[in-house]
């Protein structure tokens, strides 16, 4: 039997043919699983709290004199430096001086600003007449009313000038008390934990080193350098480092109140 091409093309067939085999190809391709893209989480920003540790004194400025000639300005830059060294890890720290120069006291609040500080700490061992005073004395700045003859905000004709009433500069450091006090009393209670001195309290006083930050700021008086008994322990490495610990789990402490 003979078989002729009859000319006629049968495009539906074809088409039913093509779409099976074009089926019997995807099934015999081995499908890839890919792994679903995973869901990008935002890890929380760790911001760094700064500190600022102002040592006192320095250069041509002696501070207090032991009476074996121990100088204040030795002393609180040694402490200020143990504190950057213990907190650097995990905190910014910077030094109003990292060696032994004059700044002005108006700098050291400066700089305070300048870094944003979240806290400043001026570093004292002080002094007193005949040898007498000892102890350790906490201090944050004393805030001024109008009382004492101070102006706490400027004057302004237009009214809604008058509305924002701008803080004085020199008064900034008034909305920080409260932080002040509370950072000054830590302070206060790890270095009597610590050290166990002659406990002269936490107080207040009109001081021009703390009065223009803008942060809470205390002062401390780690002892009496000009008392002889006092002046012997500030010469041991091992007080110093106590001093500089003891600083250090207070502000810990305070963050951990003021996160």
């Amino acid at each position: 039997m003979s078989y002729r091409y009859s000319g006629i093309f049968d495009y539906r067939s074809a088409a039913s043919h093509l779409a099976w085999l074009v089926l019997l190809v995807l099934a015999c391709v081995p499908t890839t699983a890919y792994p679903a893209q995973p869901t990008l989480v935002e890890e929380p920003v760790l911001v760094r709290k700064v500190i600022v540790v102002d040592p006192g004194h320095g250069g041509h400025d002696l501070g207090a004199v032991g009476p074996s000639g121990l100088t204040e300005k030795v002393v609180t830059l040694s402490i200020a430096r143990k504190i950057r060294d213990i907190l650097s890890v995990s905190h910014e720290v910077h030094l109003t001086r990292d060696d032994d120069y004059s700044v002005a006291v108006e700098r050291r609040t400066e700089l305070a600003n300048h870094y944003r500080a979240d806290i400043f700490i001026s570093i004292h061992a002080g002094g007193a007449f005949g040898h007498q005073g000892r102890g350790t004395v906490i201090f944050y700045h004393r805030h001024r009313n109008t009382d004492s003859g101070f102006t706490p905000y400027r004057q302004y004709k237009n009214s809604w000038e008058i509305a924002e009433k701008p803080i004085l500069w020199d008064d900034i450091q008034g909305k920080h008390t409260a932080k002040s006090q509370r950072l000054a009393r830590l302070v206060h209670r790890h270095l009597l934990g610590r050290l166990s001195p002659d406990d002269k309290g936490v107080r207040e006083a009109p001081l021009l080193v703390l009065q223009g930050a803008d942060v809470p700021a205390i002062l401390l008086e780690i002892a009496h350098l000009s008392h002889p008994a006092e002046e012997a322990e500030l010469r041991k490495p091992e007080v110093m480092s106590a001093a500089a610990e003891a600083i250090c789990e207070a502000i810990r402490e305070y963050f951990n109140e003021y996160p």
